[in-house]
């Protein structure tokens, strides 16, 4: 508005040269009150308006959820659930009616001190586990109850360790929203069950944004969404508020992946204020072994020509041909690993992405390969999962049945059908016999280092498979671990007992 002022002051004195210093002054206050006024009529701008409207709905709502004093004057949470998961994108077949696993699940937080506590146990999957993490700052620990083990943890990060179970506990969304409320935007109105509600955003520390449903009446907080690419929109529903001491907290929680239920949680115990000392011990019955610390991305060479490329627990296969590249793994990383792999292999095509099985982790990389032009090899069960995931319905594919051979007359890759497993129905693993190499995914999990935990049940299928097809090995990759096992470390997983049975809870 200043420059504009100065504009108009200097096109008066051209208009006006005689006695332009009285009649500019009177011209540009009056250009300034003008101005002024106008602003004030359009000052809430829509952003600005926006930011306005949220504030109010979250003074509301905090208000609903046990008032300002109550909230802010929340130390400790702790919990204690039992969790229902409906394996959408994860069952044994690829479509519905999807598996059913039980779980129990512990938490609690120090939102003071950044201390946070999970513990849960479990089967589902082909798997069989009892687990915790520890975030207390440099006293970090991974727990590992089936194998005995605590792992320091090199970096720990209370944000992302606790923010699940911030983003299932409304009340802690109402904290987040008391000290990021400047950040937070009111999207608009909906009605959900003939409910009038106001969205307004929450974006916290990690994670997308978060799309906020709070109730116009009741101004309680009964919906979230976010989308989460490339799995698509997560969607929250809190049900069954109950006060304690003096807040509000929902006793049951739903959670929807693109429509499909995916998780019941059903909560059994509250308690707030309650000091965590007694959470935050290492069992003595527990060994400590070598720190757990992120994996950088990068490429590893297994052997000439064959580099496992990926981090963080996320990893893909590919082997060098003559005139090609074969991929193995279909994982989100894809993309990346491509790219890290022209390091190593610039001139050669990618001519087949191979995909291991159907969930939802496994296959996104499909779309990678259908921009490459590969073809990807998959089973015929899987060809709409496939086709979707690929963004592409005229992708390539090419399916197996029990087992396939890719050769360029020099180096062979096979592929077989170890299904069906108590993971999936049909999963696929690659076997470079000249190499001695395999590579599989989710039926051996092991660690980046440390002790190999004992075998679930995904695993002793997964060995049993190796004897019948009497295949010769000396390296067994993954793709969820940086680590190049052994047959010696599939026997000693096979022969392991657990340091603790899974009824118990710790």
């Amino acid at each position: 508005m200043l420059q504009t002022a100065r504009s108009f002051k200097h096109r008066l004195k051209v208009t006006y040269p005689n006695g332009e210093k009285n009649v500019h002054s009177k011209s540009i206050v009056s250009f300034i009150v003008l101005a002024l006024s106008s602003s004030a009529l359009f000052a809430e701008t829509l952003p600005l308006k926006s930011v306005n409207k949220a504030g109010a709905v979250i003074d509301a709502a905090i208000a609903a959820h046990g008032g300002a004093e109550n909230i802010s004057n929340l130390k400790t949470v702790v919990r204690k659930s039992d969790f229902t998961n409906i394996a959408t994108g994860q069952s044994r077949k690829p479509g519905p009616p999807y598996d059913r696993n039980q779980a129990w699940n512990f938490n609690a937080i120090d939102l003071e001190k950044d201390i946070f506590v999970a513990k849960n146990k479990g089967e589902g999957g082909g798997y069989v586990f009892k687990q915790g993490t520890v975030i207390n700052g440099q006293n970090s620990w991974q727990l590992d109850y089936r194998a005995g083990t605590a792992a320091p943890i090199a970096e720990p990060d209370f944000n992302t360790q606790s923010g699940p179970f911030v983003r299932v506990t409304p009340v802690l969304l109402m904290r987040q929203l008391q000290s990021r409320r400047n950040t937070s935007n009111w999207l608009g109105e909906a009605d959900l069950d003939g409910r009038k509600h106001d969205v307004i955003t929450l974006v916290m520390e990690v994670g997308p944004a978060l799309a906020l449903y709070i109730d116009q009446e009741s101004h309680m907080l009964t919906r979230m969404e976010r989308v989460l690419p490339p799995f698509g929109q997560v969607e929250y529903r809190f049900l069954d508020y109950t006060m304690v001491d003096g807040i509000a907290f929902n006793q049951k929680f739903q959670l929807y992946v693109n429509g499909d239920d995916n998780l019941i949680i059903d909560i059994k115990d509250t308690q707030v204020n309650v000091p965590l000392d007694d959470y935050l011990q290492v069992p003595s019955n527990l060994d400590k072994v070598a720190a757990i610390t992120p994996a950088e991305f990068g490429s590893q060479e297994i052997d000439e020509g064959v580099f496992l490329i990926g981090g963080n627990g996320t990893y893909s296969l590919f082997v060098e041909m003559e005139d090609h590249v074969v991929a193995i793994g279909g994982t989100q990383t894809v993309p990346a690993s491509i790219k890290e792999m022209r390091k190593e292999i610039a001139d050669k095509p990618i001519k087949y992405g191979v995909l291991t099985h159907h969930h939802s982790d496994h296959v996104p990389g499909a779309a990678a390969y259908a921009e490459e032009g590969a073809t990807i090899i998959t089973f015929e069960e899987n060809r709409q999962v496939v086709l979707k995931a690929a963004g592409n319905d005229q992708a390539k594919l090419e399916f197996v049945e029990d087992r396939m051979t890719l050769t360029d007359g020099d180096r062979t890759i096979e592929l077989y059908n170890i299904g069906p497993t108590p993971h999936a129905e049909n999963i696929l693993i690659a076997y470079l016999p000249d190499q001695g190499i395999i590579f599989e995914a989710d039926h051996f999990p092991q660690p980046a280092n440390g002790m190999i935990p004992p075998a679930v049940p995904a695993t002793a299928a997964f060995a049993r498979r190796l004897d019948e097809l009497n295949l010769e090995y000396t390296k067994l990759v993954g793709a969820h671990s940086p680590r190049v096992a052994s047959p010696e470390d599939v026997k000693k997983a096979i022969g392991y007992k657990s340091a603790s049975t899974v009824g118990g809870q710790q």
